[in-house]
């Protein structure tokens, strides 16, 4: 009997892959590369791990920071803000200018004139005179008070000439406010015209023809302000065309015509 040997081991067998274990191993991808570089790790298909479902990965995106969502609402928010900003200034602007042109002047009626005589015998100067004219000023506006400054020039007239000089007191008005203003005004130096003279020397209870005057107030400084938002200057020119009976004792003003412009 042939005895058999073992059997031949051909190159096919040798090259065959031995069976897979269930272990890790690392095979060296080319030479062993230096440190800090790339290593390639080959895992058994039994260890390789599933992708995960479709709702984790859901999860994972709200969860995740949305910073372009988030600059985008930041620049829309800082867009608004300046609009709104834009709409305040615009309407504190229109507010003003709707002030400045709807408000009202303010407005005088002579209430009282008085004249003075000096102890002097000659009472023909006008000079030794003086004349207390007692105004009443009106505020008719709303929500805004009305300043007149010291220093405004006021003339009273007769026929275009000026026969005393004075100047405007300061007095203040608030809103839908009237008040009475005190005018102490000297006469000038020149002399008085006849008519006026006897007007003055007027005593008895027949009364002469009534005399037409007339009283100027020229660059009255004004100050206006309305609440706690706005204030302005302006100048005021008042102009108040009256008759009298007598201006000796117990002048009554029959008549009057007093207008104001603000400048």
């Amino acid at each position: 009997m042939e005895e058999r040997g073992p059997p031949a081991t051909g190159a096919d067998d040798i090259n065959e892959d031995p069976a897979p274990t269930s272990e890790t191993q690392l095979v060296p991808y080319g030479p062993i590369p230096p440190p800090n570089e790339t290593y390639v790790i080959h895992f058994p298909k039994d260890q390789i791990y599933r992708v995960p479902p479709p709702e984790n990965a859901i999860l994972g995106d709200k969860h995740r920071p949305v910073t372009k969502k988030k600059s985008r609402k930041s620049c829309c928010w800082a867009l608004l803000v300046v609009l709104l900003v834009l709409f305040l200034i615009f309407g504190i602007a229109l507010l003003t200018w709707y002030l400045v042109l709807s408000h009202k002047d303010p407005t005088f009626s002579i209430i009282q004139v008085q004249v003075k005589q000096s102890n002097s015998s000659d009472s023909s100067k006008d000079s030794d005179l003086g004349y207390n004219i007692t105004l009443k000023a009106v505020n008719p506006n709303d929500k805004m008070s009305i300043r007149f400054e010291n220093g405004g020039g006021t003339s009273l007239l007769y026929r275009q000439k000026d026969i005393a000089k004075g100047k405007f007191p300061s007095d203040q008005l608030d809103d839908d406010e009237s008040d009475t203003v005190k005018l102490v005004l000297n006469g000038t130096s020149a002399e008085l015209p006849s008519e006026v003279q006897e007007s003055i020397e007027e005593t008895s209870s027949k009364k002469t023809t009534p005399l037409s005057l007339s009283l100027k107030i020229s660059d009255l400084p004004v100050h206006i302000k309305y609440g706690f938002f706005k204030s302005w200057d302006e100048k005021a020119e008042v102009e108040c065309k009256f008759k009298v009976d007598t201006l000796g004792l117990g002048t009554k003003v029959l008549e009057q015509n007093c207008d104001t412009t603000l400048k």
